[in-house]
Parts: structure tokens; C-alpha cells; sequence
């Protein structure tokens, strides 16, 4: 089959809904920049440059369809290792105390812990394919944990909580969907309990009694039982170390989701005037451009992580229901042909795609209505920027591909 006729059977068997959705939810993306810059005439660079990234975006999108399945299976390995190794340019880079997060081209930077979701997704659907994994011991959770744990600690060194919780997420996600037994499951998720519990000495004290009545009536040897055990004692023991090296910045976000009133003009501020944009848009919003919390600067950087209270603002709760409707179309598409699909390799990538875009949009939301920590969690296809938009596009195509019925080439 030469070139023309692949690219003509692909495009007949291409699913435009998902397409169509991403281009929506970009649109109001591009809709919501052009009102954050409408007032200042001069400036339209925001608006400029996320066009040119939504068009390339969609490039890639179809060049991420395109690609046979076969290639993307065969040079998922090589694309993780790439993918660490762009993960160290930054820090190797890095100067000072400065936070560095890209690679700088001239002008243009790239973020290469956006690029890693991606490999990282494709890694851990490989592993799993392969090898059959059922996940049925504790040694077959360690080479997926390793893959997920190695570019974590890579990116938290940059630092970036947001993604680094990302990468946890999909780790989480596509080992649950693996079938990894109840029993693994919660020694996973354990550790992680264990350091939110230390932060109170009473929770702390429950959890760990919780821990010893479910490792006692666990079939698990007994050497396994006390070093999961003295592991979660251990991380328990170092919460107060890891949160002293957490960026001052980030004790503070953490600190004003439990109290906004902790960090008046930070986080808390941030939130606070968010709450009041999404209140003043009642039912319908105030119309595109009449926003007074965007175009009065009351909250800070709304093109990037904060953009969802323009659309509230300016187009009301029903804005907002149109974006959620899109954002839960989109998804729920994702886990019916990850749960239909006949390919375990194509049914973990499809669910990790979904665990990632679910992610995004529960913690972004959460965080702009005060439930969740201000994280710099952006949301898919419609915050401001280039490598996550380009990205988000790259996981778009890969979907559709991956959903392909035919396997005519590749």
C-alpha cells in the first residue's frame, strides 16, 4: 500500500468527534485570550501565539494518527529514555536557585516534562502489553513503579508539584486498570497516606493501627509485612524533612487550601478572586470583553492556570456547563473504547489519555474554587501554552489512533 492510499484509508476511518471536540475546547481557549487582551490594544502576543500553537497542535494531531501503531509500539523505549534525558537539560541548566522548568530556543521554550507524560504513558502500556503483567506479586510493580518514580524525582528537582503529581496519576491509573490486586493497591497508595497522616500525631497513630490489623490478616510473608511496615513508619518520619524542602511557595499553596486566609495577597487571593468572577457571571455572564475581574487585573495570570473564571465571568454557569459537557464527552469517549478496545497495548494508552485529562480538569477546577491547592495545573486545550497545548493535541491524536478499529498497516 503506497503512501496516498494509507493516508486516504486513514482519514476514511478517522473519528472527527474527537477532533471536533478539542478544536471546541480550544476555541473557547483562544475566545477567552482574545477578552483577557481586548482592553489593550497594543498587546495581542498571548492571543498570537496560542493560535499558532493550536494550529501546529492539530498538526500533530494528525501526524500522531498517521504514525502506524507498529512504530509507536517498537520506539516507545527509546521515546522514554529520549525523555529523560531532555528532563536533566533544565536542571543541568539551571543556575542559581532560579526555577527552571525549559529548554530555551532562541525565544521559544519548551517544557520537557509536558513531552514526558507522553513517553512515560507509552512506556507503562508497553511494559504492560509485553509482558502480560497481572500484577499479582510485588515484584512485578516494580519496574512500572521505578519507570514513574526515576522522571518524578526529575521533575520535582526542577520544581514542578503539579506534574510530578501527574505522573503519579497515570502510574496509579493504568495499574488499577491493569488488574493489579486490591491488597498491592493499597500497599502502593499506603506510603502516600502515611506522610498526609504525619501531619497530625492522633491521624498518624489511627493510620499506622489501620496499617497493622490489615498487613496482620494479609497473606503476605512475614518479612514483607514488617518492611511495609517500617516503610510507612519511615516516610511517616520524614513529612517534616520533605515539607522543608518544599519551595516556600508551594508550603504556601498547601497551607491556603486549608486556610485562604493564611496568604491574603498569594494563593488565597488568587482563589478568593476567583470565587468572586465566577460569582459576578451568575446565569449567562456579562458578555465577551465586559468582564471587570479580567480586564481590572484583579486576579493575576488568568490566561494561564486561571482562565475557566473568564469563561465564567463573561459567559456565566452556562459557559461553563458547555466546557464541562465538552471535557466529560471527551473523557467518557476515551474509557468506552479503552474498556471496548481488543489491545491491551491500546487500552492502557487509551485509559492513561483519559487519567490524564481527567486529572487536569478535576484539579484545575478544584483549584480556581478553592478545594484544591493552587498546584499550576493548567486546563487541557484551553490555559495558555505551548508545549501543553501542543501535547494535550499529540494525546488527542494518539487516541484516535489507538481507537482505530482496522489495522490495515502498522
Amino acid at each position: 500500500m503506497n503512501l496516498r492510499s494509507y493516508i486516504v484509508m486513514r482519514l476514511r476511518e478517522l473519528e472527527w468527534s474527537t477532533l471536533v471536540f478539542v478544536i471546541l475546547l480550544s476555541a473557547s481557549g483562544l475566545l477567552a485570550i482574545y477578552s483577557i487582551e481586548a482592553q489593550h490594544e497594543a498587546s495581542s502576543e498571548y492571543l498570537f501565539r496560542q493560535s499558532i500553537w493550536t494550529i501546529l497542535g492539530i498538526g500533530l494531531f494528525f501526524v500522531a494518527y498517521f504514525i502506524p501503531r507498529k512504530v509507536i509500539h517498537n520506539l516507545t523505549y527509546p521515546a522514554y529514555g529520549i525523555g529523560i534525558v531532555l528532563l536533566l537539560v533544565p536542571i543541568a541548566l539551571k543556575s542559581g536557585g532560579a526555577v527552571s522548568r525549559w529548554i530555551m530556543i532562541g525565544s521559544v521554550g519548551i517544557q520537557p516534562s509536558e513531552f514526558m507524560k507522553i513517553f512515560l504513558l507509552l512506556g507503562l502500556a508497553k511494559y504492560f502489553a509485553d509482558h502480560k503483567r497481572r500484577l499479582s506479586t510485588v515484584k512485578e510493580l516494580m519496574t512500572p513503579v521505578a519507570m514513574t518514580v526515576g522522571p518524578t524525582i526529575l521533575v520535582l528537582i526542577q520544581p514542578d508539584l503539579g506534574t510530578a503529581l501527574v505522573y503519579m496519576g497515570i502510574l496509579i491509573v493504568i495499574i488499577f486498570w491493569a488488574g493489579i490486586r486490591p491488597l498491592y493497591f493499597y500497599l502502593l497508595l499506603a506510603p502516600v497516606i502515611s506522610m498526609l497522616a504525619a501531619f497530625q500525631t492522633l491521624s498518624f497513630f489511627v493510620w499506622m493501627t489501620l496499617i497493622i490489623v490489615i498487613l496482620y490478616f494479609s497473606n503476605l510473608p512475614f518479612w514483607t509485612k514488617v518492611l511495609n511496615f517500617s516503610i510507612n513508619v519511615a516516610l511517616g518520619g520524614l513529612t517534616n524533612l520533605l515539607w522543608a524542602l518544599l519551595k516556600p511557595y508551594q508550603q504556601q499553596r498547601i497551607l491556603s487550601l486549608i486556610d485562604s486566609e493564611s496568604d491574603p495577597l498569594g494563593a488565597g487571593y488568587q482563589v478568593s478572586q476567583s470565587l468572586t468572577a465566577f460569582g459576578s457571571g451568575g446565569p449567562f455572564g456579562k458578555g465577551l470583553g465586559q468582564g471587570t475581574q479580567t480586564h481590572l487585573k484583579f486576579l493575576p495570570e488568568q490566561h494561564t492556570d486561571f482562565i475557566m473564571t473568564v469563561i465564567g465571568e463573561e459567559f456565566g454557569f452556562v459557559g461553563v456547563l458547555v466546557v464541562i459537557t465538552l471535557f466529560y464527552l471527551l473523557i467518557a469517549r476515551l474509557i468506552t473504547q479503552a474498556y471496548n478496545s481488543k489491545f491491551r497495548f491500546d487500552s492502557v494508552i487509551l485509559i492513561g489519555i483519559s487519567a490524564i485529562l481527567l486529572f487536569h480538569v478535576f484539579v484545575n477546577l478544584g483549584m480556581i474554587v478553592g478545594i484544591m491547592p493552587v498546584t499550576g495545573i493548567p486546563l487541557p486545550y484551553i490555559s495558555y501554552g505551548g508545549s501543553f497545548m501542543i501535547t494535550s493535541m499529540i494525546l488527542a491524536g494518539l487516541s484516535v489512533n489507538m481507537s482505530s478499529v482496522r489495522r490495515a498497516v502498522g
